[in-house]
């Protein structure tokens, strides 16, 4: 089984950052609300009195208010859905495990069109706009695996940053993957 962060990734870019801008564009006005009820929050986060999952929650408010959100999220990943990154379309298998600090409801749609069937991500509520339980980052990503897939074998851990050193522990190997370059991760670097 192979383990793969999504965001910068797998994914040319940041899906959350693509999909603001996307509906910045689209619903300008509600984008602003959101960004407008994000500042207070994201103060506090600065100060230490937050968390980034409550700026992200404020941020992403926007959504519960945009009419056929499913078809609105479809239309984006098919736009985006060109910024899969080759390596991991030439070495995709079906059961590789996508694990990511972005909402599910933006990454499993494109693992939907690309039939990967093991998404783990941020559960965001669209109706109320808010997070569910905790950002799926670092430790996190591990507790959510090991909830679904006990004991299972990781044979190859991908991802861009070093937050996800707990992914790349529990794999046999792990990558570092910069723009299009694949750098074996080693501990001892």
């Amino acid at each position: 089984m192979n383990i793969y962060d999504f965001d910068n990734t797998i994914l040319k870019g940041d899906s959350s950052i693509k999909f603001f801008k996307y509906s910045l564009i689209k619903h300008p006005l509600l984008v602003m609300k959101s960004i407008i009820k994000t500042i207070r929050e994201g103060i506090k986060y600065l100060f230490q009195k937050s968390s980034l999952g409550n700026v992200k929650s404020k941020l992403f408010s926007f959504v519960k208010e945009i009419d056929n959100l499913d078809e609105y999220i479809n239309e984006f990943v098919l736009k985006n859905i060109k910024y899969i990154k080759n390596f991991y379309l030439e070495q995709k298998k079906d059961n590789d495990v996508i694990i990511s600090a972005s909402f599910a409801f933006l990454i499993e749609p494109f693992c939907e069109h690309l039939g990967i069937k093991n998404v783990i991500a941020t559960t965001y509520d669209v109706k109320k706009g808010s997070i569910i339980g905790k950002n799926c980052k670092g430790e996190e990503k591990i507790r959510r695996f090991r909830e679904l897939y006990k004991d299972a074998k990781v044979d190859n851990a991908y991802s861009d940053s070093l937050s996800d050193i707990p992914m790349f522990e529990i794999a046999k190997n792990a990558y570092l993957v910069k723009n299009n370059e694949i750098i074996r991760y080693s501990k001892n670097k």
